[in-house]
């Protein structure tokens, strides 16, 4: 479906206003990531004549072509003009990177102001100032000011990222990058002086490809407009969202960050975001757990877990935060069956527990993982699947990725795996991630990616009963 933002995410033509041939320089930074995607490219800088085999244009209005996107590379008090000259080329959306708006005062704010008035009633739209930029996997869009080589961009996904931190939004897409973690795109919204957190909540929204939303917030720039959207995107697609300034202290640092105003307080925006169906997270760890669980993952309508492990001791550790309602999540284990217990049985060492927890025992295979998986898959009283899977028993191999991958997939549970260790479980891991299949090195972070599973079901089910009642 193609949305009004459909040529900022894929544009066909893209020119760099301040493009730079000295290395350091922002300018060239951009310049660099951009040489690399799969569209026309631009240069202008009036100093210039050809950088990196490239011919550069003297101004935005010596452009050949009326490209898609242009981006700013210049200082705040000249973004002004160049906004302008954009606007009369019809130049449909710029991103301005440059810090020195609003988040430094009444000065600043002024510049917003003028720029505001310059693209009042016109076709073309900004993202930022103050942003860090857009980066869009599948097409290699990447207009960060950051190198690649000090900030690793992550492979092509499910999960849409919206930050209103340049930082936390590296942070996010470098964490996604190093566990295998695909990612479908990341913006910047700077200090949202035209386009807002609403604009793409919507563009995403429509996007087949992103499955899930990852949001971080200082401020709402339109709190009932942003309320009516989500409630319109939560039904068909989850929200994920950090909101920051639960404190007065935490507010303060939020303003003077981005110039935002924290709006509403810590309780009320918790009451709003279980109201719409947005599941709140309260660091950038939970966020992205919980988007990638939500993206690779279909909702449970109960709370019944089973837990399938090689290790008696973190099962235990499993049940409690399972079953506490005051320190774990509050659920429940799941009841095997009969059958299910004598099938099992059947298949592992005479001192395994076949009780739920199952306990596998050090003796464990890749082979009995799968059929037990396949046994856990089958049985009707169980919601969700927790693996834990401890790589130290000798007979376990690199197989047993693809094993339980084909007895996940071919179930049909929502699964999650947890494998606790250092260095030698971290590429296991990272291959089920790119399977799509979530996993955690962390119990806590497992089952709480469970829960939100769980969260979105009950959400899903109060909206479906209240829709009945009218």
């Amino acid at each position: 479906m193609v949305s009004q933002l459909d040529a900022l995410f894929n544009p066909k033509s893209v020119a760099l206003v301040g493009a730079s041939a000295q290395p350091g320089k922002i300018g060239n930074t951009i310049l660099i990531n951009l040489m690399s995607g799969n569209f026309r490219l631009y240069l202008v800088n009036p100093n210039e004549s050809v950088i990196n085999g490239l011919k550069v244009y003297k101004s935005v209005k010596d452009l050949p072509e009326t490209v898609d996107l242009a981006i700013l590379a210049v200082s705040a008090k000249i973004t002004p003009p160049i906004i302008q000259e954009c606007v009369e080329k019809k130049i449909p959306f710029v991103i301005s990177v440059a810090a020195g708006f609003g988040e430094i005062g009444e000065e600043g704010k002024a510049l917003e102001r003028k720029i505001a008035n310059i693209l009042k009633g016109t076709g073309t739209r900004l993202v930022g100032p103050n942003t860090l930029g857009i980066i869009v996997t599948a097409n290699k869009l990447d207009t960060l000011f950051v190198p690649k080589e000090r900030s690793p961009r992550p492979n092509d996904g499910d999960i849409s990222v919206i930050s209103q931190s340049g930082s936390i939004m590296c942070g996010i897409y470098e964490m996604a990058e190093d566990a295998g973690i695909g990612i479908r795109a990341c913006v910047g919204l700077g200090n949202k002086v035209d386009l807002n957190e609403n604009d793409y909540l919507e563009y995403f929204a429509k996007d087949d490809r992103t499955k899930s939303i990852a949001m971080y917030l200082e401020s709402f720039s339109d709190g009932e407009k942003f309320v009516e959207i989500c409630k319109k995107i939560t039904p068909k697609k989850p929200i994920v969202a950090i909101k920051v300034g639960s404190t007065e202290k935490g507010a303060k640092a939020a303003s003077s960050h981005t110039g935002a105003i924290a709006s509403g307080s810590d309780a009320l925006v918790s009451g709003i975001f279980k109201q719409i169906g947005i599941q709140r997270a309260y660091d950038e760890i939970e966020l992205l757990d919980m988007a990638k669980a939500l993206a690779y993952l279909d909702h449970i309508d109960g709370d019944r877990i089973a837990v399938v492990s090689s290790t008696g001791g973190f099962g235990v550790i499993a049940t409690d935060y399972i079953e506490s309602k005051e320190k774990g999540v509050g659920m429940r284990l799941a009841e095997i069956s009969d059958e299910g217990k004598k099938a099992i049985r059947e298949r592992t060492q005479y001192f395994a527990s076949v009780e739920n927890p199952i306990d596998l025992t050090g003796s464990v295979t890749d082979e009995m993982y799968g059929e037990v998986l396949e046994i856990i898959q089958k049985e009707k009283g169980i919601d969700a699947v927790l693996v834990l899977l401890q790589l130290q028993p000798p007979l376990l191999t690199n197989r047993l990725v693809d094993i339980a991958e084909e007895k996940i997939k071919k179930g049909g549970k929502p699964t999650i795996i947890c494998c606790i260790g250092g260095s030698v479980p971290r590429p296991m891991l990272r291959r089920f991630e790119e399977k799509r299949i979530p996993a955690y090195n962390s119990l806590t972070r497992a089952i709480k990616s469970i829960r939100c599973l769980y969260d979105r079901g009950l959400y899903l089910k109060r909206i479906k009963s209240a829709r009945k009642e009218l």
